[in-house]
């Protein structure tokens, strides 16, 4: 059962609203081509990488151990402790996979988490929560009832309170440490470097007071160069934090005087993932930026939606690094919004990867089925339209159709366009929406043929048909292939069909806008943002509407409205939870106005039905109205001069 959490609600929404700010005012976007060009290029380059880095290491006075697994990991690091009995670490999410802590703690010696959040959940006895804020889903209060019931205090749940308590309590452990371990953000062959981040000093200190040094890190952590990492770290931190620079960047190439440094490297499925199908996933820099932006995460947080590694990602990671039963559990809770993909500074296609993913993983009956219905009459098509077979075109005909099983039997129409309708509107809550989709093809398509061939294959797709998605993809390739433009109204199905059949595919209603004249309003309009129109071409539809239909400014219009297709079905609480965000401030008299048939379903389940309408419908449904209003006005004033005559 999914628990919601409004700490993790707020300090997200927080930190989304800070790193906007952050990178609109310093560009940072502008760093992102070449950091992920150099992050491309060091993970293609790893293995030659690694080999010159752990040479330049071990001339430093550093010793190097490639781990394969985690057993084998814990093993050496257990082996070189040697009599070290108190133990300082760093915030390390490699060692949380290889739960590093617990097996040094199972053979008698003292761990202390250093990181404030790390330490918080240690005493707590649970998991992190997040990949760089692991006490996302705690308040104040909870620490501080934590505090004072572990060490007999008395403290108030302020911050300033409970860390200067946590900062006395920690600082004897510093003092007194045998060793220490530490994490790294990135390991740079030219020359050999380790590379860590943070905020609280605690990694210096950790690094640098005890005899023994671990320094744990992935394979997939390794960088080329030092040169260009300032563009790397500053995406990092603006990501993870909304900070352009952290208060700490530790440097590490070899052991001080009073040191023995030993530098730990962890396949544990990398290297599988850098060689499969899933390799992007790899660039992954654990930022945490996807997760708070994620309209699932922020409801219910890491311990619902992740175990080591959260969200969407984090489903992918596991798969490579885990047990695949969790890395299924967590992919199922994933919308494949793509609401995360423009924040991650690495461009990861995280929606696309956990689709792919899902392939391995069975559908339940109640998802699978709907999606055979969806599948079936491939390649038929309904057509209205100028073609040589004589059937009429949509300003000659509103009912006339002919139907061929094959489109590349059909000579192509004159007018080179088409109306694709897609699967959602064949559903009976959307028979009035069909309707008028159907009427505004006269007025503003009239030589578009209408292709009515059911599903695009995208449904298919996200839930990881990948077979029955490919199978669509290709018969829609073949019907649209005689045609120049092909009109959409579903923005869902436009998003997925123009990334493989480019500009041949226009979204509807922005194409009916650039005709349809300025619609008046005596309420108020607002513009709800379907989610896969936040990348790609898509998203300028509010502003091409915005010519012509009035919006008023809503603070929710880019907020997830929680549908998914199928998500309500399949996580109904957080479905509704996600959608309960969407209500905040709106009462009245109000229309609200989107292109994506899942959405307007959605909403009309807190909103109504009279309220929530379709984009190419409100124009439609306006453009008709102007119409009557103006035939109304033309008797009106004929039968006024008749009596005066």
């Amino acid at each position: 059962m999914s628990k919601f959490n409004e700490n993790v609600f707020n300090a997200t929404n927080l930190t989304v609203r800070k790193r906007e700010k952050l990178f609109r005012e310093r560009n940072l976007d502008s760093l992102r081509e070449r950091a992920v060009a150099k992050r491309t290029t060091s993970l293609e380059n790893a293995q030659s990488l690694w080999e010159t880095t752990a040479e330049q290491f071990r001339a430093n006075g550093i010793t190097v151990f490639f781990a394969d697994t985690v057993s084998s990991a814990n093993r050496f690091i257990s082996d070189n402790m040697g009599e070290s009995k108190l133990i300082v670490k760093g915030k390390s999410l490699t060692t949380e996979e290889m739960e590093l802590r617990q097996v040094l703690e199972r053979a008698g010696r003292e761990v202390v988490e250093t990181d404030l959040g790390e330490w918080i959940i240690q005493q707590r006895n649970e998991l992190p929560s997040h990949f760089t804020a692991p006490a996302i889903h705690l308040s104040a209060g909870d620490v501080a009832e934590m505090i004072n019931h572990k060490f007999g205090e008395n403290l108030p749940p302020e911050a300033h309170a409970l860390t200067a308590f946590a900062r006395r309590h920690l600082r004897e452990k510093f003092k007194c440490a045998d060793a220490g371990i530490i994490g790294a953000n990135a390991i740079c062959a030219d020359p050999a470097t380790v590379l860590a981040v943070s905020n609280e000093g605690n990694v210096s200190l950790s690094a640098r007071l005890p005899e023994k040094l671990f320094i744990v890190t992935g394979w997939d952590r390794i960088y080329d160069s030092i040169e260009g990492m300032e563009g790397v770290q500053r995406l990092l931190s603006g990501s993870a934090t909304a900070q352009e620079y952290t208060s700490y960047v530790d440097f590490f190439r070899k052991p001080l005087p009073h040191q023995q440094a030993f530098l730990v490297v962890l396949d544990n499925g990398r290297k599988a993932l850098m060689a499969s199908e899933f390799s992007e996933g790899a660039r992954c820099i654990r930022c945490g930026a996807c997760l708070n932006i994620c309209p699932v995460y922020e409801e219910v947080g890491g311990h619902t939606f992740g175990k080591v590694y959260h969200g969407g990602i984090g489903a992918l990671l596991t798969a490579f690094t885990g047990k695949g039963r969790d890395a299924s559990s967590i992919a199922s809770y994933c919308l494949r919004c793509k609401t995360c993909e423009p924040s991650c500074p690495m461009g990861i296609p995280i929606a696309d990867l956990v689709a792919q993913l899902s392939e391995s993983y069975p559908l339940p009956f109640y998802l699978s089925l709907p999606l055979k219905i969806l599948g079936r009459n491939m390649g038929v098509v309904s057509g209205r339209g100028q073609q040589n077979s004589g059937s009429k075109s949509a300003s000659e005909s509103a009912s006339g159709s002919g139907v061929c099983s094959d489109s590349n039997s059909n000579p192509a129409p004159a007018s080179r366009e088409a109306v694709f309708i897609g699967c959602a509107f064949r559903n009976p809550l959307m028979k009035k929406e069909r309707k008028e989709i159907e009427s505004a093809l006269s007025r503003f398509f009239p030589n578009a043929e209408i292709l009515d061939s059911g599903c695009c294959g995208m449904p298919h797709f996200y839930k990881g048909q990948l077979s029955a998605a490919n199978d669509r993809l290709e018969s829609i390739r073949k019907m649209f292939n005689p045609y120049d433009r092909i009109f959409l109204p579903c923005s869902s199905g436009f998003a997925y069909l123009r990334e493989y059949l480019g500009d041949k595919i226009q979204l509807m209603s922005v194409a009916m806008a650039e005709t349809a004249g300025k619609i008046d309003s005596d309420i108020p309009v607002f513009y709800h943002q379907p989610c896969h129109l936040k990348t790609g071409p898509g998203t300028s539809e509010k502003a091409d509407l915005n010519q012509v239909i009035p919006f008023s400014e809503w603070e929710n219009e880019n907020r997830c409205c929680g549908s998914g297709g199928t998500y309500f079905l399949q996580h109904p609480r957080i479905s509704r939870k996600i959608l309960s965000r969407k209500e905040t401030g709106m009462d009245g008299k109000f229309t609200i106005v989107t292109s994506c048939p899942s959405c307007l379903l959605q909403l009309r389940r807190v909103f109504g039905k009279a309220r929530v309408v379709h984009s190419v419908s409100f124009m439609s449904e306006s453009a008709h109205g102007k119409e009557r209003r103006f035939f109304t006005a033309y008797q009106a004033a004929a039968g006024e001069e008749q009596k005066g005559t």
